[in-house]
């Protein structure tokens, strides 16, 4: 029987991801928390239902289907008691407008190479591939190394995105089979990662470390731009001055942070915290040109990879 994994999406003809057109396969579950993250509905393993009341056209059939009374009038309004709620799923079975969505579900290996291969003309045309996001990939390592070692068997160009918080036995056992790695790096403070991140700082830190020693693929280190969290030049800088010793690190990225996700905290009935802010274009370009100086080669977002042979 193939291997199960909880997904809980698969992106197909993604071009932010890696290089080339690829497919993105969206792990379920992740053991940071940070405070600014666009994907919500990743943070838990078990599937989660999402609702849009501006689409809900009050059929009224998801409070039928609901096994444990998770639907309920509240002050006339309809909303989710999220203490019942399993997730099953059944409600968003019935609702055809789409107002409810099953966030997570079980797939095998062979269901998620079928979608993978369906593209598989556009990867090799392109030089793209498959990329594994979450979410964590590495917290489910034996899902995510049967998928890689089946990618490779087909030819394909792999990928993963991680924020590194697992023990590094888990991402070495990935390596043999990986053509790129995309290390999260969210911040350099301790602090950061205290009120944040709330993650293993020396942990991840020692990662990536040891994979700048171990791992002959790809390297690149990104950093989202999260205001008033670390869009300053002493977090960016000592980021940078830290990479400027690495041997191996093919690039460095750094990612404006964007609100795109409140819709999601919204329908999950999750909070959304309002004081992030995308940082100015001029404080963008100002940061990147501070990390440019230290790291030997710069992804700018703004279009161009930047080496220091440049200057």
């Amino acid at each position: 029987m193939s291997m199960t994994g909880t997904l809980f999406d698969i992106q197909r003809f993604a071009v932010h991801d890696g290089p080339g057109i690829r497919t993105t396969v969206f792990f379920k579950g992740c053991n940071n928390r940070c405070a600014w993250c666009h994907n919500p509905e990743s943070l838990i393993v078990r599937p989660q239902i999402e609702f849009y009341p501006t689409r809900c056209i009050g059929c009224g059939k998801c409070f039928t289907a609901c096994p444990n009374g998770a639907h309920v009038l509240k002050d006339g309004e309809h909303v989710i008691d999220r203490a019942r709620c399993t997730g099953c799923g059944l409600c968003a079975d019935t609702c055809y407008a789409t107002a409810l969505t099953k966030k997570g579900y079980t797939a095998t290996v062979d269901e998620v190479m079928e979608t993978i291969l369906a593209d598989k003309p556009y990867y090799e045309s392109s030089g793209g591939g498959v990329t594994l996001s979450g979410g964590e990939p590495a917290l489910q390592p034996e899902f995510a190394l049967e998928l890689l070692k089946r990618c490779k068997a087909e030819g394909l160009h792999t990928a993963i995105q991680t924020a590194g918080n697992v023990p590094f036995p888990v991402l070495q056992s990935l390596l043999p089979y990986l053509d790129m790695v995309m290390y999260d790096m969210k911040g350099f403070a301790p602090s950061v990662y205290k009120w944040y991140v709330r993650g293993d700082r020396e942990r991840i830190f020692t990662n990536l470390r040891l994979l700048d020693e171990e791992f002959e693929g790809t390297l690149a280190v990104r950093t989202p731009v999260v205001g008033p969290v670390n869009d300053t030049e002493e977090e960016i800088g000592a980021i940078a001055e830290m990479l400027e010793g690495f041997k191996h690190l093919s690039y460095y990225q750094l990612m404006p942070y964007h609100a795109l996700g409140k819709a999601k905290y919204d329908a999950l009935d999750e909070h959304f915290e309002e004081s992030f802010y995308t940082p100015s274009t001029e404080k963008m370009t100002l940061l990147e040109d501070l990390a440019a100086r230290h790291v030997r080669v710069f992804n700018y977002t703004r279009g161009y990879l930047h080496t220091q042979e440049e200057q």
